[in-house]
């Protein structure tokens, strides 16, 4: 090769042009962009699937208790399901005569860690509920204002954040969770445990 074919070879060799470039900077600009939304779109309907299976759960636990249970009616308190201990102790199921308290081998056992009652939000819905008691004191023309006034639990409701939403809470029930007026009335009031 001489000389003269080196530098016409040289020559013809261009390299991309600035409008090539940005063209391809706004392609990946754009496959960026378009990844972003849809990873978030992702995680938002990760998280409202994972709040809703933490509801149906707890919702099936507790139609087991009120089977099962050693009460034969819902439970007045999360910890009737979970067995949660306070300083070591279990705590016992409100109400169960004999005095009883919830174990792993109950068909109505949730794990203690899995679920928490409060106020759900986008940082914890996930683990946590408002868990809301329904029932009567069996003679009363005046609602309940109490769980500890109910003789008679009927039911109860679980709330859980709306990931859908991105505010606010969605409900599902087991019994009859709602209130009423005249005999018997029947009175909903929230569980704090």
């Amino acid at each position: 090769m001489s000389l003269k074919n080196i530098k016409s070879n040289t020559q013809d060799q261009k390299g991309f042009t600035i409008v090539e470039l940005l063209i391809v900077v706004v392609v990946i600009a754009i496959l960026a962009a378009i990844t972003i939304v849809s990873y978030n779109g992702i995680t938002n309907r990760a998280n409202a699937s994972a709040a809703a299976s933490l509801a149906s759960g707890f919702q099936k636990k507790i139609e087991l208790f009120a089977a099962d249970g050693p009460t034969n009616t819902y439970p007045r308190a999360l910890t009737d399901i979970t067995g949660a201990t306070a300083a070591g102790v279990a705590t016992a199921i409100v109400g169960a005569t004999p005095a009883k308290t919830s174990s792993s081998s109950d068909t109505w056992y949730l794990a203690p860690a899995t679920i928490a009652v409060g106020t759900p939000s986008a940082s914890n819905g996930k683990t946590t509920i408002i868990f809301t008691v329904c029932g009567n004191n069996g003679v009363s023309t005046t609602a309940p204002t109490t769980i500890a006034g109910m003789t008679n639990i009927s039911g109860t409701t679980i709330q859980y954040f709306d990931y859908e939403a991105g505010t606010g809470t969605k409900t599902v029930s087991a019994g009859t969770a709602t209130t009423s007026t005249g005999a018997s009335a029947r009175g909903c009031v929230v569980a704090t445990s």
